[in-house]
């Protein structure tokens, strides 16, 4: 599984993914959002900062969002 797919699975059915506020309002972050995250380096998966078409191995023991950031959301 992909880094982009997990978090496009994960976003549908888990509370922890972050919102989107890009556009003014906060909403469910779309496809092209988690996208984005990934590419930028706002993701760490494991200790790693995967590309969106980076291969993800489990478990996943960590997973961490805008880790330089002031919405940092560590799970």
């Amino acid at each position: 599984m992909t880094a982009h797919e997990l978090l496009k699975e994960w976003r549908d059915v888990q509370w922890f993914i972050p919102l989107d506020h890009t556009r003014g309002k906060s909403q469910k972050a779309s496809n092209g959002c988690l996208y984005r995250w990934l590419r930028e380096g706002a993701v760490i998966i494991n200790d790693a900062k995967p590309k969106p078409e980076d291969q993800i191995t489990f478990p996943i023991k960590n997973l961490i969002f805008f880790p330089k950031g002031n919405r940092r959301t560590i799970i």
